[in-house]
């Protein structure tokens, strides 16, 4: 496969037109979303390094690139969209890239904060941001703004700033998504429960506030007699999460379905699964390794992909065509969604 470096052969592997493939390649003219993920994807795993110094000039200054992500392990979300920001970058071989990464708690603003005020005192030609609070990433963008320093968005897109683009998931469809897969599930009578991490100094994350009111929305129009309650749940203390997962079980007898708006649906899986309830019907986000241990475990019945690396990806291309050769691209970039179940997840992880 890594000797099939024609157009006609990326073409056929990917199941899409020879042209469609030559525009990906050369970035002439557009193309639906879902041929051009069907052809990175290709080009990904024959290792095409060469696709994007064909249309790039070189560049003899160094360009340096900023990127602030939340804090993750190994399998996790975020590092599957830094794992696609690294790949473009051994792809743009032909610029002289200085990538720094910052990253922050996700679950702690002050964190947050203080490392938006880190990345303002460092130079940089443009920023990508996995943002999570509101109002800081708010104040953190208006700055690169004023300083003119473009910067792109992943997996969340931010109101009330100007990116250069985003990519990521649509917040307010993938809750309604969410919503509709756990009402085929749910048994008649059962209410609902949502689960959001527990933070230090806010409450919530830009992405759970719009998936929620996907959700909801959902099921004002469909179901609207399912109670629905909210919970907490504690990802840094064991111990502490269980207690909060008994006090809100004990006081909420009939709950049989739960919802996760984040990438870390086994936390509540696993309580399930030491208190032996198999009978809650669980949703959440991500290919995480425990989440698709859970998933094929029955534990969680739908998990949602968000295309990760894609996303990763798609930020440093657009940013080194802005810089490089001053073409913009549209702000808001939807990426596709899927929804996968014990059955297949085995075949989309090959």
């Amino acid at each position: 496969m890594a000797k099939k470096n024609r157009i006609k052969d990326i073409a056929e592997l990917a199941g899409v037109s020879v042209g469609t493939v030559d525009r990906i390649i050369h970035n002439r003219g557009d193309v639906s979303l879902g041929s051009r993920v069907k052809v990175e994807k290709v080009l990904a795993e024959i290792n095409y390094s060469d696709r994007l110094s064909t249309y790039l000039p070189e560049y003899k200054g160094q360009v340096k690139l900023l990127i602030i992500l939340p804090q993750h392990t190994s399998g996790e979300y975020w590092e599957s969209i830094e794992k696609g920001i690294n790949t473009a970058v051994r792809d743009f071989a032909n610029v002289k890239l200085k990538i720094k990464y910052l990253y922050y708690d996700q679950f702690n603003l002050y964190s947050c904060r203080q490392v938006f005020d880190e990345a303002l005192t460092i130079r940089a030609n443009g920023v990508i941001i996995g943002p999570s609070f509101y109002d800081e990433t708010v104040l953190f963008a208006n700055q690169l703004f004023l300083k003119n320093i473009p910067y792109v968005f992943v997996d969340t897109i931010v109101n009330n700033t100007k990116p250069l683009a985003f990519f990521g998931p649509h917040p307010f469809q993938t809750g309604t998504v969410q919503a509709k897969l756990l009402t085929t599930v749910l048994e008649p009578g059962k209410d609902i429960v949502l689960f959001q991490a527990k933070r230090i100094g806010d409450a919530t994350s830009v992405q759970s506030l719009s998936r929620s009111y996907g959700f909801m929305s959902y099921l004002k129009e469909h179901d609207p007699e399912i109670k629905v309650f909210s919970a907490l749940y504690d990802n840094a203390d064991k111990n502490e999460n269980r207690k909060l997962m008994e006090q809100f079980f004990a006081e909420h007898s009939n709950i049989g379905g739960a919802v996760v708006f984040d990438t870390r649906a086994y936390v509540i899986a696993e309580y399930l699964k030491t208190q032996n309830i198999p009978h809650i019907k669980l949703i959440g986000y991500g290919t995480d390794k425990q989440n698709i241990t859970d998933l094929k475990e029955g534990y969680i019945d739908f998990l949602i992909s968000e295309r990760p690396e894609y996303q990763g990806y798609s930020s440093i291309k657009v940013i080194l065509e802005y810089l490089l050769c001053n073409k913009t691209v549209n702000v808001e970039n939807y990426t596709p969604i899927d929804i996968l179940i014990k059955e297949t997840v085995d075949f989309y992880l090959v």
